[in-house]
């Protein structure tokens, strides 16, 4: 469920109105007061094409996205059945999420982020591996409907 008003992503506090019937004006707003804002008749897509100019804004600045990548993914997976579902600020903003047999790793003293997947009787295996300061977007849609897919 969607709520309104609410940090949505690290201090990117999400807000929205319906203009008109099934038309959605989106905007997310930082705590510096920078925004993102669209709008669009479906919902969804406007709010992640907010987040992705968001994204865009922390890359540019040069802000950790350590804590904005981890709020991200919980978003997107809100409505998942995580196993391990962790941030620790102490070990340099490192993170995990864990479902079945696939997680993501975010090792924030070298700011890489990686995919894995096991099977029963394996290890974990490196699927996709990225510095985060070189991931985009759309990577990142990638490997969350790779998730989300997964069993």
């Amino acid at each position: 469920m969607i709520r309104n008003n609410v940090e949505l992503v690290d201090k990117w506090t999400l807000r929205f109105d319906e203009v008109t019937n099934n038309v959605y004006k989106v905007e997310l707003i930082d705590k510096f007061g920078r925004q993102t804002e669209t709008t669009d008749h479906n919902l969804d897509r406007a709010i992640e094409t907010c987040i992705s100019y968001a994204f865009d804004i922390e890359k540019q600045l040069g802000n950790s996205l350590n804590k904005f990548t981890y709020d991200l993914f919980k978003y997107f997976f809100e409505d998942e059945k995580l196993l391990v579902d962790n941030y620790s600020d102490k070990d340099f903003g490192s993170w995990t999420i864990e479902k079945n047999k696939k997680r993501i790793i975010l090792d924030g003293r070298d700011l890489q982020l990686i995919f894995q997947s096991t099977t029963e009787t394996s290890n974990w295996t490196d699927n996709f591996s990225t510095k985060l300061t070189d991931m985009t977007f759309e990577q990142i849609n990638s490997l969350k409907d790779t998730f989300k897919n997964s069993n």
